[in-house]
């Protein structure tokens, strides 16, 4: 009971490292980056930058049907309506036929997901996103390049989110990256809060210092029974504003960047090792990583499979009651996460994503992850 692995969850950089750590924009040249107050509002901004682009009167966004809320957030916040699209079967990656059949006048930006660390065709989607002069934004909220692969970003903007359980966390906030300069003076501006006081710096520094605590694998049992934090959950929750990020993440972005990107991926590797090895027929076992053709050197946050939707919530389960820092990501398609029903309904159904989100299954990849962990997760899939 008391051993329980988060999903994900590196610690937090608190000082500075022992070599100068460059500013924020020195790790993200060539691209030129603005910030904002969370991932939600950064990929708000691009739209907004994306409509500012093509001034049409009833601008939409296509995105995929599986995916975070937030996405129609952003799209709700910015005055645009979302445009749903299924995946391909088995798959992370959206449908190249369906995306080009929905992509039309009205279609001012694709949104084109790095779920799980994994990356989207781009070459693809640009191609259909050049025919109907779109704008393609990249959500990398869950991918973030190492040292081992410098560049791994192909859209037009790049969307980066800085919370909770992200690559890079700082518990809030994100940016808008572009190496065109043009879609860059097209972003909001925003105006600084006035953040910059010794209260608030500690108050988030408190935050984050309780925040490595709890992610020890002896002690995240505790926050994981308060129902109150919603660990795990999704839900959908309408933007509000489109805000700066505060100055005292902002100045901790740069340690956060270094440490994430000097960190190893002997636990990512370990995992990859092990499904590789396994009897994939017992439990229908897919490994996305596999199949989508990640390099090793790719950074995932989490290590995605497929199992038999039959066995994957028992399988879940099992995974849980062992402490395994098991996930099942997102419940449903977008359309059947509560309070977006009415605004999606008349879209899909999305076959595809609807099989996707019944057979997920993550495992954690993070630091806190122990080779007798990892052996332990090959017992409970093998056991099915």
């Amino acid at each position: 009971m008391f051993y329980q692995l988060p999903p994900v969850g590196n610690p937090i950089c608190l000082a500075s490292e022992t070599e100068p750590a460059l500013p924020p924009d020195e790790y993200f040249s060539p691209y030129q980056a603005r910030y904002y107050a969370s991932g939600t509002a950064a990929l708000a901004a691009a739209i907004i930058a994306a409509q500012r682009a093509k001034d049409v009167d009833n601008p939409e966004v296509i995105l995929p049907a599986y995916a975070c809320p937030d996405l129609i957030s952003a799209a709700i916040y910015a005055g645009a309506r979302p445009v749903l699209v299924d995946l391909e079967a088995n798959s992370p990656w959206m449908h190249l036929a369906q995306l080009s059949a929905r992509a039309g006048s009205n279609t001012v930006a694709i949104i084109a997901a790095n779920l799980f660390g994994i990356s989207e065709r781009f070459a693809e989607i640009r191609r259909i996103a050049a025919q109907v002069n779109a704008v393609l934004i990249e959500d990398s909220a869950q991918a973030f390049p190492g040292r081992e692969e410098p560049d791994i970003w192909e859209g037009d903007m790049v969307v980066l989110s800085f919370g909770r359980g992200k690559p890079v966390s700082l518990l809030g906030g994100g940016a808008v990256l572009s190496r065109d300069a043009e879609l860059v003076e097209l972003l909001p501006q925003v105006q600084a809060h006035n953040d910059n006081t010794s209260s608030k710096r500690l108050t988030f520094q408190l935050r984050a210092r309780l925040y490595n605590q709890m992610i020890s694998p002896w002690l995240y049992w505790l926050p994981r029974s308060l129902p109150f934090l919603h660990l795990g959950e999704t839900r959908y929750h309408p933007l509000a504003e489109v805000a700066a990020m505060d100055q005292a993440r902002l100045d901790l972005l740069p340690c956060n960047i270094s440490a994430y990107q000097k960190r190893g991926m002997q636990v990512q590797h370990a995992i990859a090792d092990m499904v590789e090895a396994m009897d994939a027929s017992a439990i229908g076992l897919v490994d996305l990583a596999g199949i989508c053709g990640v390099a090793r050197k790719r950074r995932l946050l989490r290590y995605p499979l497929l199992v038999d939707a039959a066995i994957r919530d028992e399988l879940y389960q099992q995974f849980a009651d062992a402490g395994m820092g098991v996930s099942v990501m997102y419940p449903s398609t977008l359309p059947g996460i509560p309070g977006l029903e009415a605004l999606l309904r008349d879209q899909g159904p999305f076959p595809a994503a609807e099989a996707f989100a019944a057979r997920i299954l993550t495992l954690p990849t993070h630091v806190g992850v122990r080779q007798a962990d990892i052996l332990k997760m090959q017992r409970l899939l093998a056991d099915g």
